[in-house]
């Protein structure tokens, strides 16, 4: 395994454990956007984790021995360096190999397994899945849910890797509860948009009703124009939803209403994960009212320079925006 590579372990792991510094969280979700494969070896470990935790919580491990056994049983000398765990059995004893985890509870998860159902997204790609409550969930690009076919239960627990939009089915006396990056958020019946990548903040958004959001001993009641943003090592941040097209993905429309070219820019960025570069300032104050339906980004910056009467060109991986 390449030195590079043994360093992204270290990443993860301390990732887990909340332990990172801002620059080692850019870098390690900079590792994460390069390829797919680096995201599913990330949530193979992520799941091995939780379930770890999940099972004994008054177990302290060592971390460095656990962690080297861990590598050991994953790899192979011949392995390549991104080898992903698919096999469950594989998966399985891995999680046990960390924890020493009894065999019972890996019989109750390798049952369990069939009446679970998993959806994916790629990294162009949403859908929208009806859960068996008639909750409707719209998910974004890069994302995974998981739950119980028959969301069977005292609650109707949702897991969350990536980014979705609920709207929740009312059913008195059974919360809806998805869990996300080691948080809890708790309804009975409303709409709201959870972004959880990894790597990252996770952000709780509230449209209709309000959520209880927890993580660790914190707990936030969220309500409609209304957001919560929890961060590793720091205290939660709850303020107003200034964004207009947090969820433009699920819309697949952005409003921008008076709003200033450098946050319309801002807004594209973000989207698009590039750079854009409004290089005259009387361009930058304008304030157009424009609605476009969400396009590749071409298309989209030969609107705006319409609108602007400007015109734009790629200078490599830089988009930028002139006057003519």
């Amino acid at each position: 395994m390449s030195e590079q590579f043994e360093n992204i372990d270290s990443l993860i792991v301390r990732s887990l454990e909340n332990s990172l510094s801002p620059s080692e969280q850019t870098m390690l979700q900079t590792w994460l956007n390069e390829d797919a494969a680096h995201r599913r070896y990330f949530d193979e470990i992520r799941r091995t984790w939780t379930i770890t935790g999940e099972h004994d919580i008054d177990f302290i491990p060592d971390t460095a021995a656990n962690w080297q056994r861990f590598k050991e049983r994953v790899y192979t000398t011949e392995a390549p360096a991104l080898q992903v765990v698919s096999n469950r059995k594989m998966y399985l004893r891995v999680a046990a190999s960390i924890t020493g985890i009894a065999v019972a509870t890996l019989l109750y998860f390798t049952l369990r397994g069939p009446n679970e159902i998993t959806t994916l997204t790629a990294a162009n790609e949403k859908k929208t899945i009806k859960l068996p409550d008639g909750s409707k969930v719209y998910m974004n690009h890069n994302s995974r849910l998981r739950y119980d076919k028959q969301l069977a239960g005292a609650e109707r627990a949702i897991y969350l890797e990536g980014e979705a939009f609920f709207e929740v089915a009312n059913q008195p006396g059974r919360p809806f509860v998805v869990y996300a990056n080691e948080t809890q958020t708790q309804v009975l019946g409303t709409s709201f948009d959870v972004r959880a990548y990894a790597a990252t903040p996770v952000e709780v958004t509230v449209v209709t009703g309000k959520v209880a959001v927890s993580h660790d001993t914190h707990k936030l009641v969220v309500t409609p124009g209304r957001k919560v943003i929890f961060a590793a090592g720091k205290q939660p941040e709850e303020n107003a939803n200034d964004d207009a097209n947090f969820i433009a993905w699920k819309e697949n429309r952005f409003v921008f209403d008076n709003m200033q070219i450098h946050d319309i820019v801002k807004t594209l960025e973000n989207y698009y994960g590039v750079k854009i570069i409004v290089a005259d300032k009387s361009i930058d104050t304008m304030r157009p009212t424009w609605s476009p339906d969400i396009s590749d980004l071409p298309t989209l910056l030969g609107q705006l320079s319409y609108i602007t009467n400007s015109g734009w060109l790629k200078e490599g991986t830089t988009y930028k925006i002139y006057k003519k």
